[in-house]
């Protein structure tokens, strides 16, 4: 699903102007990206957690090359769905 096909559905769904349901998720998207940056987990009961995760530095392999690269450490942001999430996509 697209961010335009979202704040038409909240819009519908709510009955908030379309420019407001915008400026409304682009807060949200904007609050839940600034707690990742301070390495602050974002929870939403029942639906899941988004953790930010510590990647280490380490060398590897191209493959079918014998060459090596040095990867640099970098965070990633994992995922985990919380229970009701996961009984609804059952």
């Amino acid at each position: 699903m697209k961010k335009s096909v979202l704040i038409n559905l909240v819009a519908q769904k709510t009955g908030i102007s379309k420019k407001e349901t915008e400026v409304i998720i682009n807060t949200m998207l904007d609050t839940i990206v600034d707690a990742l940056k301070n390495k602050e987990p974002v929870s939403f009961l029942g639906f899941g957690t988004f953790e930010p995760v510590k990647k280490n530095a380490r060398d590897i392999y191209i493959p079918g090359t014998t060459k090596k690269v040095h990867v640099k450490e970098k965070y990633s942001i994992r995922f985990k769905p919380g229970k009701t999430l996961k009984k609804q996509i059952q």
